[in-house]
C-alpha cells in the first residue's frame, strides 16, 4: 500500500473484494490468489507461483502501480486516481481508455468516475461500434461499476473497524 501511496485499508478492501482473503481463490477466467492475478499478468512481473501469498501480493500491487502511473500527472484527485486504477485493474486499461475517450467526446470531464458511469450505458449500444473515440468495441461495464462501489463500501467498513489513531 505504501508503494502505491494508498491507505492500507483500501488495499485490504481490494483483496477482500477479489478473493475474500482466500489464497486458493480462482476465477472462471483463470485469475488466481488473493488479488486474482491472471497468470500472464504475474509473468509480466516475474511471478509464476500465484498461490504463494507474498508472490500474489507483489504481482497484484505491481500491476496496480503500473496502472496507476497511467493516470498520474493528468489532473486526477487522489480519490479519482484510485477509482480509475481500480477500474483498469477490473476491466482492463483499454476499456477504461475507451470510456474516457467517449466521455471527452461527449464534453464531460474524463477524470471524474461519475462521468464515466454516465457514458457506460452508451458503450453497450451497437452504435458505439461506429464511434471513433472507442477502439475496443462494446463494453457492458456493470461489473466494473459494481466493483468500484463494492470496494469503496468495503473500505468505509474497514475504516470503521480499524480507525486511524
Amino acid at each position: 500500500a505504501k508503494e502505491l501511496g494508498w491507505d492500507w485499508r483500501m488495499l485490504a478492501a481490494v483483496i477482500y473484494q477479489e478473493s475474500k482473503f482466500s489464497i486458493n481463490s480462482q476465477s472462471h477466467r483463470g485469475a488466481k490468489g488473493l488479488m486474482q492475478v491472471m497468470p500472464a499478468t504475474g509473468r509480466k512481473y516475474g511471478i509464476d507461483d500465484l498461490v504463494n501469498p507474498e508472490n500474489n501480493l507483489i504481482a497484484g500491487t505491481s500491476h496496480l502501480k503500473r496502472l496507476q502511473k497511467m493516470f498520474e500527472g493528468k489532473g486526477f484527485s487522489q480519490e479519482e486516481l484510485i477509482r480509475f486504477t481500480l477500474a483498469a485493474y477490473n476491466a482492463g486499461e483499454g476499456r477504461v481508455m475507451d470510456c474516457r475517450s467517449l466521455a471527452a467526446a461527449q464534453g464531460l470531464d474524463n477524470r471524474v468516475w461519475a462521468n464515466i458511469v454516465k457514458v457506460i450505458p452508451m458503450m453497450r449500444d451497437d452504435s458505439i461500434l461506429k464511434d471513433e473515440a472507442v477502439k475496443l468495441g462494446k463494453f457492458q461495464g456493470h461489473e466494473t461499476i459494481a466493483y468500484i462501489e463494492n470496494i469503496e463500501s468495503l473500505y468505509k467498513a474497514i475504516c470503521m473497524i480499524c480507525p486511524v489513531s
